[in-house]
């Protein structure tokens, strides 16, 4: 796992949250974070960015509900696979 740690701005009108979300989902667009490739555990974020728990679920909540992100019980979140898109034509 290829993490760039990047900094946060405590004092930025932006949200912790917002800025956590912003920093995974692009790690994950320029491929340093790979489909099935698990995501720091929530606690590693915390202390990594020196930040609470509440904005760490809701970035990575808010990725999971986007498709980026995939939770499986007892083992962590990873990368989401790409999905693969089709346009089905009715004649």
């Amino acid at each position: 796992m290829e993490f760039d740690i990047k900094e946060i701005e405590k004092d930025a009108p932006l949200p912790l949250y917002y800025q956590l979300k912003a920093i995974i989902k692009n790690q994950i667009e320029e491929g340093k974070l790979k489909p099935d490739e698990p995501i720091p555990s929530e606690r590693d974020l915390m202390d990594m960015y020196n930040i609470s728990r509440t904005p760490v679920r809701q970035a990575i909540n808010e990725l999971v509900v986007e498709g980026l992100l995939r939770r499986e019980h007892g083992k962590g979140t990873f990368v989401a696979s790409k999905k693969i898109s089709q346009s089905f034509w009715r004649i």
